[in-house]
This record gives structure tokens, sequence and C-alpha cells, in this order.
């Protein structure tokens, strides 16, 4: 057998690539390293007070333009992905066919992927890879570390207020309400990252589809969750003011509009229930019986 293959539809040596192309690539591959590294950095120090101050010295320097509150927030959480994708739609576009036409060397030894080499065999996650692995702990990580950060806020915050002790535990409760609506919106980031069969930063980084989507479950599931606790400590908080009616059918024209809240949550609630396996398992059996 040959040391090398080659596709059956190639008739002629593939000429190498160019060194400006390569130089761009080089220089693409740097450029989208270096803003997601720096997104992922700021996403880790918001909950923080020093990735608070940036988050508000952002809004102060963009919220009198013509992207306003709401179009600032969504530029310094989202808008370094786009950037990213249209990079990467260049640079896919510049690898050409490179990759397809290309002698493969078929290796002698067999290769260690973090894709493909399983960690967990038997567990409630099912068959986990190494790289799905290091993600779980990187994400739990990540939300021990922002529900620490958030907490050292809320006590700093409390201390500012002179209420009663049972006014106290109210305010904490809708503190740490509001807080874990954050954790969940910074789960939503993550969340809304394309993983599409065709995901053009898929296929930049050769992440198989099947594991992209366990991830876009896994984090649906952890993002409901932290909702669900935001939600509650709102409805527990209100219960015991006496004014849960009152308060959950607000909806008010500047400020925060309680009403649509709910209503996102409770669509939530219901999505993610019918989501699960164990719906899906009785829902089929009609199918098979």
């Amino acid at each position: 057998m040959d040391e090398y293959e080659t596709p059956l539809l190639s008739h002629k040596e593939s000429s190498p690539p160019s060194s400006s192309s390569t130089v761009l690539k080089w220089i693409l591959k740097v450029v989208m390293s270096v803003i997601f590294v720096a997104w992922v950095v700021f996403l880790l120090m918001y909950p923080g007070k020093l990735g608070d101050g940036l988050l508000t010295k952002w809004r102060a320097a963009t919220s009198n333009t013509l992207f306003g509150i709401t179009g600032s927030m969504f530029l310094i959480f989202s808008g370094p992905i786009l950037i990213i994708a249209v990079l990467a739609s260049l640079y896919l576009i510049i690898s050409g066919e490179e990759k397809v036409f290309h002698k493969k060397k078929i290796l002698k030894f067999p290769r260690f992927r973090l894709w493909t080499f399983p960690v967990l065999v038997d567990g409630p996650f099912g068959v986990v890879s190494a790289a799905e692995f290091l993600g779980i702990i990187i994400f739990s990580v990540f939300f021990l570390w922002a529900i620490y950060a958030f907490t050292l806020r809320n006590l700093a915050l409390l201390s500012l207020f002179h209420v009663l002790p049972k006014d106290r535990s109210i305010l904490l409760l809708e503190v740490t309400g509001l807080r874990f609506g954050m954790i969940g919106l910074l789960c939503m980031v993550f969340l809304f990252l394309p993983v599409s069969r065709g995901s053009i930063l898929l296929r930049l980084i050769d992440v198989p589809f099947e594991h992209a989507t366990r991830y876009h479950v896994w984090l649906g599931h952890i993002t409901m969750a932290f909702f669900s606790l935001h939600g509650l400590c709102y409805v527990v908080g209100w219960t015991i003011q006496g004014r849960l009616l009152e308060l959950i059918f607000e909806w008010k024209a500047i400020g925060i509009a309680v009403l649509p809240g709910v209503i996102s949550l409770v669509a939530g609630l219901l999505m993610w229930v019918t989501s699960l396996n164990t719906h899906n398992r009785w829902r089929n059996i009609p199918f098979h019986s």
C-alpha cells in the first residue's frame, strides 16, 4: 500500500498555497484568536467588580450613539462572535480546496483526539469525551466563580441599605434573583453560538456537529435552571411581601417590565419540560408499540 492516498478525481499534483495566502491566513487566525480570547476574558471578568466597571464605561461611551443601550450591550456580548464569523468566512474562502486535493498521509500509529477519546462511559451524560469533560469542568468553575463574585457584590450592596431584618431578607432574595438572571444571560451568550451542521465556526475549529449539539443541549438545561432560580427568588420575595399578584402583572413602559419576563419564563419552562428525555421516551411509545 502506498504511503499516500490521492483522491480519484485528482489528475495532477495540487500546487502548494502561495506565500501571500499563507500569511493572510496566519493573520486572520491571530486576529480571530485575539478577539475570542478577549471576549472570553471579559465574560470571565464580568461577574466581578472589574468586569462590571468595564461594562459601565462601555455603556457610558456607546449609549448615546445610534446603538443605544440595547445595541451597545448586544455589541459587547455578541459583536465579537459576529466579527469572528465574518473573518472565518474569509479564512475558509482563502483556504479554498486545499484540503480536498491535498495529499493526505496515512498515519502508522493512531492519533489521540480529545473529541473521540472517551472519559466517562456510564453516567448521567452518557458517553463523554475528553473535550466534553474539559468543557464541563470549565463551565462548572465559571458558574461557581460567578455565584461567588455575585454573592460578594450582593453583600456589599446590602450594607448600603438601612432596612429592617425582614425587609433585608426580602431584598437579599430579590438581588440574588437578579444575579441568577444575569448568570442565565451569560449562559445565553454561549448558547447562541451557531452549532448548525453547516456552521462556519464549527468548520473553522473542526468540531463535529454531534458534539456541538450535545454542548448546546447541556448549556440549555443549565440556562433554564438559572432562569428558574431567577424567577423563584422573585416569586418568594413578592409572596412574603404580599404583593405577588400586583407585581407579577406589572408592565412598565420605562424600566423593567415583569409580565413579559413571566411569559418568557413560562414558555421556556414548557419547552424545557418537553425536551427532557423522559418526556420524549413516553411520547415515542405509541410509535414503537
